[in-house]
């Protein structure tokens, strides 16, 4: 397996780790969404205020570069064809999760008897709200810093899209 594809097998079981310490489950998209730029899906398996299964769609990104990393944001070079369908309307909410890794990738875990650590982070945004680019292969994206992707955060978007779905529906 080459690395690309490392940190790929890597980001996708650390945000399914995020969720599952969230009580949240997902479901790993099938080829033809993952073409499209859905890699997984979180889903809630209990009632979050009166909905039932809310779920979120994440396209995941996963890099070593330290080049990104600029004061207090993340800058992303994203492909135009990602950041164009994660601009489009949808049913289901859309972010983008880039997880940062060490280049080194004996340094993504330490593993000690009793203990294992993870050494990665994960940041989101969504772009429903951002505008068109002329640009033609990628758009450079600004993620805050302090958009950390953490249990706490998977909770708080599901909780703002039930109370957005229940202010709407008729």
């Amino acid at each position: 397996m080459d690395d690309n594809a490392k940190k790929e097998e890597f980001s996708y079981g650390y945000i399914q780790m995020l969720a599952a310490i969230s009580g949240f489950s997902v479901e790993k998209s099938s080829r033809p969404l993952d073409n499209g730029g859905i890699d997984m899906t979180i889903v809630a398996p209990e009632d979050i205020g009166l909905l039932f299964s809310l779920k979120i769609d994440v396209q995941i990104k996963c890099t070593s570069s330290d080049t990104i990393i600029h004061n207090d944001y993340i800058h992303y070079p994203l492909p135009v064809k990602n950041y164009n369908r994660l601009r489009q309307k949808s049913a289901i909410p859309q972010i983008l999760i880039v997880v940062v890794v060490s280049k080194n990738i004996e340094e993504w875990a330490t593993i000690k008897e009793f203990q294992t650590i993870l050494n990665a982070r994960a940041y989101w945004i969504s772009l429903k709200e951002y505008k068109e680019t002329s640009n033609e292969k990628t758009i450079t994206i600004k993620i805050p810093k302090n958009n950390l992707f953490v249990p706490k955060t998977i909770v708080e978007i599901m909780k703002e899209f039930a109370d957005y779905i229940n202010k709407t529906s008729i």
